[in-house]
């Protein structure tokens, strides 16, 4: 569990759990350096909004993102 960060007047830790799926559930996600390209783009852009990935997990046909944000930040955004 993470910890629960403190700004002005307000208390938070919003952790959201993402999953991207491929479509179709093709088995699109099988070579290991496509597999090492999308995590780190994905931490990149992460790094560039303030956003933490707390895990990041990969299968064949999809992606598990836990990530913590903050308030001010949503995810259809991010």
């Amino acid at each position: 569990m993470g910890t629960w960060k403190s700004k002005n007047r307000h208390k938070y830790l919003l952790q959201y759990h993402i999953i991207f799926v491929c479509k179709y559930r093709k088995k699109l996600l099988v070579s290991q350096q496509v597999l090492d390209d999308i995590k780190q783009f994905s931490y990149e852009i992460c790094q560039k909004h303030k956003v933490i990935i707390k895990y990041m997990e990969t299968d064949k046909d999809h992606i598990h993102y836990m990530i913590e944000t903050e308030p001010t930040m949503s995810v259809s955004k991010l």
